[in-house]
């Protein structure tokens, strides 16, 4: 069932940030939680490679969120930073 959710996640990101809309900048938050679940699945299975990539991932969806939410919103915009 973790991977099912894991993957459903990451769909929703995909789709999310397909969409180019305001909404985009969500699409991380639904890779963080996919990468939350791929980590819990791969961790039970002992999966170390998917495992490592997952924690690599994760490192990139923070980012993402940084990017796209956080940084703007401290700068009193919406959407997408430029800089």
């Amino acid at each position: 069932m973790t991977e099912w959710t894991a993957a459903i996640f990451g769909v929703a990101g995909t789709l999310l940030l397909a969409g180019r809309s305001r909404l985009a900048g969500w699409g991380f938050v639904a890779y963080l939680a996919s990468n939350a679940g791929w980590l819990v699945f791969s961790w039970e299975q002992a999966l170390w490679p998917l495992f490592a990539q997952q924690l690599m991932f994760t490192m990139s969806s923070l980012y993402g969120v940084w990017v796209w939410l956080i940084k703007p919103a401290r700068r009193g915009r919406k959407g997408f930073s430029q800089s």
